[in-house]
């Protein structure tokens, strides 16, 4: 389930690939559009202006269309591997793919290939998330002093299946930072809307549990915060079965 908060609506897929998107009307919440490809979905983002939706789905057809529904673009990517995630650049002019072969894919925001960029050989990517507001809302929201979109530089984080991040200044950088959080099932990570910083949860890669008490199993289940550098800043255990 996706959240577009300029435009108050929501958007939820379900394991068919069918998209609802669901408004609120006269008091109750409806749905205003469906979508459905009947294959499976492997996710959905709202652009930062609310306006666009990026849908990815797993036999490797991308999609933009409006938020009221209208197809803008859609291709069919042939690749040796399943796009995981894809993700809309701060000023909304591209969208990256990463797939479970390592690589980013960026296209433009009409749908026309710009790059394919080889992060790793080894591993998947799981997810990607730039240190930026989820959503531009008016211009008067803006504190004073801060910058668009355009001006500032923001970090892309990039995690993997073996729960290393690599944090990024934009798709060809050379020479990203590497984070090894020491965690992989369940991973999560999300950027503060100030993006100074990344908050990371998962569970401890060193075996699904540590005892078993009357049948749960016990998970190392972990909440770490890091800088922009890379750097953990706070690491806490949330015991949990």
């Amino acid at each position: 389930m996706k959240w577009n908060e300029p435009y108050q609506k929501l958007a939820s897929c379900d394991s068919s690939g069918i998209i609802f998107v669901w408004i609120k009307y006269e008091g109750r919440w409806s749905v205003e559009l469906i979508n459905d490809r009947n294959t499976p979905v492997t996710h959905f983002s709202w652009s930062h202006d609310g306006r666009m939706a990026l849908i990815t789905y797993q036999d490797g057809f991308v999609l933009v269309g409006s938020v009221a529904g209208q197809r803008y673009w859609s291709s069919m990517l042939n690749l040796d591997a399943t796009i995981t995630c894809g993700i809309w650049t701060p000023d909304d002019q591209q969208v990256y793919f990463g797939t479970t072969q390592g690589q980013i894919i960026v296209m433009d925001v009409h749908g026309a290939m710009v790059s394919q960029v080889q992060l790793s050989t080894e591993f998947g990517i799981t997810s990607m998330s730039w240190s930026c507001e989820k959503f531009k809302m008016e211009e008067g929201d803006t504190e004073p002093g801060v910058k668009n979109a355009a001006n500032r530089s923001f970090v892309l984080a990039v995690s993997f299946q073996n729960g290393s991040i690599y944090l990024l200044k934009s798709y060809d950088d050379l020479t990203p930072l590497y984070i090894n959080t020491g965690l992989c099932e369940g991973f999560s990570m999300e950027w503060s809307n100030s993006r100074e910083l990344l908050a990371v949860s998962g569970t401890e890669n060193d075996g699904r549990f540590y005892r078993k008490d009357g049948g749960n199993s016990f998970y190392n289940n972990f909440l770490k915060f890091y800088t922009e550098n890379g750097q953990l800043l706070y690491s806490t255990k949330i015991p949990n079965t």
